[in-house]
């Protein structure tokens, strides 16, 4: 899955969220930037290892999660750009 930088940003923005403990703010940052796609994109991070999903009703960064969301924010500092930009990773699509 290719990610636009409007989607890396609201991906980042629920990541971020998630990392502090808010599973609802990231569902809501998922909701804004990708409608109704959000909830297999949330399966594909759980089944490519970037969430850990323990008992099937807390979601949490795994640490490849954490390395994805730390990308996010390279890019985003990299192209200077106020937004989200780089994210490319066809793991999601599997």
């Amino acid at each position: 899955m290719r990610l636009n930088a409007e989607q890396q940003g609201w991906l980042a923005r629920g990541l971020a969220a998630l990392n502090e403990g808010d599973e609802k703010r990231f569902e809501d940052a998922l909701w804004l930037g990708f409608g109704d796609r959000w909830k297999p994109l949330r399966t594909a991070l759980v089944r490519n290892g970037y969430l850990l999903n323990g008992d099937g009703k807390v979601l949490a960064l795994a640490d490849r999660g954490e390395q994805l969301l730390i990308k996010l924010a390279r890019e985003d500092a990299k192209n200077k750009s106020g937004s989200i930009a780089g994210l490319s990773d066809s793991t999601l699509n599997k």
